[in-house]
């Protein structure tokens, strides 16, 4: 056995490695003595955890001063202490645990992602309740670096936290390759991986203190939620790999074609080439003027849209699009899907300051375009199974409503009038902008959004503006009464107590917060119904106001109505009604249905 000593501030620490199946019974007594909680962790050969080759090469278990690592690598009895000691304690402390237990889930064969997240509790959950804005928008952030260098201590965040950078260059190796290459006895590795759940220990057990009494509430109701947004990462998106690669191949030929316009018609061999397209642009007449750091001519879309109608430009614009379309959508989904067929995108059930959900990795739902079928395409349910998705109708707005209590407005939803119209006719503009102004005013924007959005000219986005909140009376008195609550306190509190700082310079973002963090939570209650009602095996992905879903086609129907009936619900009066589709098999036949609509 190996054991090392460190020190957070002026406290003494251990970390023991176990090397040899000799030195089990301590790691089992230290087990039996901390039955009630430990911290936990694992160190894993990446981060893609559905990918061939993907393995758990550590296990870590820790208090405040003491922490065990167990290399699972050696298998054995190695494996079945550990997957034993996971068993027994009642309590697991992890730093974004969802990724350890799923790891756990996916390597072991053994032990399951239900077994696990009943007994979780996350740290960076605790610590986005107390501050829930990142590291750049002026908040602790919620790493475990930036957290420990807040909360516990700045040394150990620069010398333990930040030492796979160290240990990659003495590898000489990327940091991301670090992780499988490195030896597994290696001091600096035991040490990086034995502080971490004892950091996550040390963290919890001080942001759960924290946290603001109106959002204690939220304790369970987020790891719940996080545990259902893990369950639909694991099943993850069934992959249709031979459209992927007829895509991907068709979008090559397009970004071939544009290169050898671009080389035909100013001998531009890579469009890549910052330094070529600049000197064929000159050559060609165009005055540059803006220039890199390195004092390189700067050549980005907005100056090449610039050159216009320049075939050169054209072609550079066109050659370097098809070609990130390629590499960013269909590659990226054909290597993710090598597994098992799926998709697996990475799924943060506390993603923005407003507790937003977020979608990225493998199945990045967020950034693809809006309503567009093409990429979605790429995703497709089960065989057998036919896409189902259910959207909220004008969730944000009505919970504006609800949460207002603008008369007019509730009633507009009750009587289902055309709010758009409504804000249209009062500003004497049509039905897009006046449909752009409700969702721009109801997000925080202003009479200078308007103007970039709609195309308007000054005087006019400033008329629109002020005809919105003279339309609707009791939302702009309780815009006035958010921005009076954040200058007085610097935060508002949503009607789930979470707390939510605002920037003192930002106080009109106190609406938009406060409506966003609402209607996230209006998405997050519906899972947990849906959950509860055994739809979550059938559940794909939640993007904000929808969920979308693979169900056996002959019940497709009754499936996609009876979601609606789950996810739907009444606040103060207000309806937040939802939309079913049914649609064809690939996600994407949902847009191509309602732009055939």
């Amino acid at each position: 056995m190996l054991s090392f000593c460190y020190r957070i501030g002026t406290e003494p620490i251990t970390i023991n490695a176990v090397e040899h199946e000799e030195d089990l019974p301590a790691f089992r007594t230290f087990i039996r003595r901390n039955k009630t909680i430990l911290g936990f962790d694992t160190e894993t050969t990446g981060l893609k955890i559905y990918q061939p080759g993907f393995r758990v090469r550590l296990a870590q278990f820790g208090n405040a001063n003491e922490a065990w690592v167990i290399p699972l690598e050696h298998g054995g009895q190695m494996i079945g202490d550990v997957l034993g000691a996971l068993r027994h304690i009642d309590r697991l402390v992890m730093h974004n645990g969802t990724f350890d237990i799923l790891s756990l889930d996916q390597w072991s064969g053994d032990i399951r992602a239900e077994e696990l997240f009943p007994k979780l509790l996350d740290s960076k959950i605790t610590a986005h309740l107390v501050d829930s804005r990142s590291k750049k928008d002026g908040g602790h952030g919620h790493t475990l670096e930036e957290l420990t260098k807040v909360y516990i201590d700045d040394r150990v965040a620069t010398e333990v936290k930040g030492s796979m950078a160290h240990i990659a260059q003495r590898y000489r190796t990327t940091k991301e390759k670090a992780f499988s290459q490195v030896d597994l006895f290696d001091p600096e590795l035991l040490l990086y991986a034995g502080m971490d759940p004892l950091l996550a220990y040390r963290l919890a057990h001080t942001t759960l203190r924290k946290i603001p009494h109106s959002a204690r509430g939220l304790i369970g109701y987020e790891h719940q939620l996080a545990a259902i947004c893990g369950y639909m990462q694991r099943t993850g998106y069934l992959t249709d790999r031979d459209y992927c690669m007829r895509e991907s191949a068709a979008l090559a030929q397009q970004a071939a074609h544009w290169q050898n316009v671009a080389r035909r018609c100013a001998g531009v061999e890579n469009v890549n080439s910052t330094d070529q397209v600049a000197a064929a642009l000159i050559a060609r007449g165009h005055r540059l003027t803006h220039k890199t750091k390195t004092g390189k001519w700067q050549v980005n879309d907005n100056i090449l849209k610039s050159c216009a109608p320049d075939p050169l430009a054209e072609a550079v614009i066109n050659a370097k699009k098809y070609a990130k379309m390629k590499s960013t959508w269909f590659d990226n989904f054909i290597l993710a899907s090598e597994g098992d067929g799926r998709c697996h995108g990475s799924i943060n059930s506390l993603g923005a300051r407003t507790a937003r959900m977020s979608i990225s990795g493998d199945v990045p739902a967020q950034t693809l375009p809006s309503k567009d079928p093409y990429v979605r395409n790429a995703f497709i349910a089960d065989e057998g199974h036919v896409t189902v998705a259910v959207d909220y109708a004008a969730q944000e707005l009505r919970v504006a409503a609800a949460l207002s209590g603008d008369r007019r407005m509730k009633q507009a939803f009750a009587e289902g009038a055309d709010l758009h119209q409504i804000t249209a006719d009062a500003a004497g503009v049509d039905r897009a902008i006046g449909k752009m102004t409700n969702f721009l005013s109801a997000y925080g924007g202003g009479a200078s959004a308007l103007m970039e959005q709609g195309g308007l000219d000054e005087p006019t986005a400033k008329h629109v503006i002020t005809k919105f909140w003279q339309a609707w009376p009791g939302l702009a008195r309780y815009n006035r009464q958010l921005m009076d609550e954040a200058r007085r306190r610097g935060r508002i509190t949503t009607m789930t107590g979470r707390q939510i700082l605002v920037d003192k310079d930002r106080p009109y973002s106190a609406m938009n917060y406060k409506i966003q963090s609402s209607s996230r939570d209006v998405t997050g209650r519906a899972l947990l119904r849906l959950h509860k009602e055994g739809f979550t095996p059938y559940a794909r992905l939640p993007v904000h106001d929808e969920c979308v879903f693979s169900m056996p086609a002959e019940h497709a129907e009754y499936g996609a109505r009876r979601a609606a009936q789950i996810m739907r619900e009444e606040i103060r009066g207000v309806v937040i009604d939802t939309e079913p589709t049914v649609a064809g098999r690939s996600w994407g036949s949902k847009y191509e249905k309602e732009c055939a609509a």
